[in-house]
């Protein structure tokens, strides 16, 4: 513990107190200016009348904030208790989240194998010489070049008519000749 020498309406006190030299000297600050302002605000009070209307305007306004207080922490109860239920729902979502990621790891990993076993099995059941692989493209591609429809060579497309004809315009001259 620590001693501070406060003043306090013009008395001198020694406190005792485990906090910090300016935060005792700031409290004896307040309380000295309070009790100033009641004697100003009440001339014919003494200091010690005045000590205790201080004191108890400060134990007024104690009991007023535990009362606040109080209030508060009723309204935070349920946000309290919404946030802790949210906050299980985000565990159970992320574990749930969890186990689909490893089951679609174990489904990919699956299905890389059931490609690969596919992949072989097709290898062993068709077996094809390079010769033969050549004629089949071959045919491929003369199938492909018989199948296309061969188009006239030479002719334009018509433009189509959009439903109206060109006027040819005659002059007087036209029969006429130089």
């Amino acid at each position: 513990m620590n001693k501070h020498t406060v003043f306090v309406a013009g008395k001198r006190f020694i406190l005792l107190s485990d906090d910090k030299e300016e935060y005792v000297k700031k409290l004896a600050e307040d309380v000295s200016s309070a009790i100033s302002n009641i004697i100003a605000e009440n001339p014919s009070l003494d200091r010690r009348s005045a000590a205790l209307l201080c004191a108890l305007d400060y134990a007024d306004d104690k009991e007023k904030e535990k009362l606040r207080n109080k209030s508060l922490s009723d309204k935070a109860q349920p946000l309290i208790a919404q946030a802790d239920k949210q906050s299980k729902q985000i565990k159970e979502l992320s574990e749930i989240v969890q186990k689909k990621d490893e089951e679609i790891a174990a489904l990919k990993e699956r299905l890389k194998q059931l490609s690969i076993k596919d992949l072989q099995t097709e290898a062993k059941e068709v077996p094809v010489s390079e010769e033969k692989a050549d004629e089949n493209t071959q045919e491929e591609s003369e199938e492909a070049v018989q199948d296309k429809p061969e188009k006239p060579i030479g002719r334009k497309k018509k433009k189509k008519n959009k439903g109206y004809k060109p006027i040819r315009q005659y002059s007087l001259f036209d029969n006429e000749k130089d």
